[in-house]
């Protein structure tokens, strides 16, 4: 199947699964052409790729460990590995992420701003506007790289 077909049914875009073959994680088999042919096989490639992704791994760690998740009878010490490395990474990433909201607080506070950004201490109104939704998580975006 050609790279249109392989997004389709995984529902990753192009882009994504160009990066994926860019980063080694994803290997494509060329026409004489220079065209990528993959196969059912990629399907379950790329799902194991956005599930190691949304548990944290980053590119080089998934290039590591997907040979071993291929294989019929995987180490386990080398899994078990790599997901401490990750759950560590992901333990130090939400303290970062606790000390700089800490930050933002502590500077809102002494500016004199409302701990919501809608609401005037000076003024104690309110905006009718419904708080934004949450920027979509992209593990392009990530700082655990």
């Amino acid at each position: 199947m050609r790279i249109g077909e392989l997004s389709e049914r995984s529902g990753v875009s192009p882009r994504s699964l160009r990066y994926y073959e860019e980063q080694r994680l994803l290997e494509p088999e060329r026409t004489a052409s220079g065209q990528r042919r993959y196969g059912e096989g990629h399907l379950a490639v790329v799902a194991r790729i956005l599930h190691l992704f949304g548990a944290g791994f980053c590119s080089t760690v998934i290039r590591e460990l997907l040979p071993a998740l291929s294989s019929p009878e995987p180490d386990r010490g080398e899994l078990q590995a790599a997901f401490d490395a990750a759950t560590a990474r992901l333990t130090s990433e939400m303290s970062s992420i606790g000390a700089e909201l800490a930050a933002l607080d502590a500077m809102r506070s002494r500016l004199g701003l409302a701990p919501h950004t809608r609401v005037s201490v000076h003024r104690g109104e309110h905006d009718d506007f419904p708080a934004p939704a949450p920027a979509p998580i992209d593990h392009r975006d990530r700082r655990l790289r």
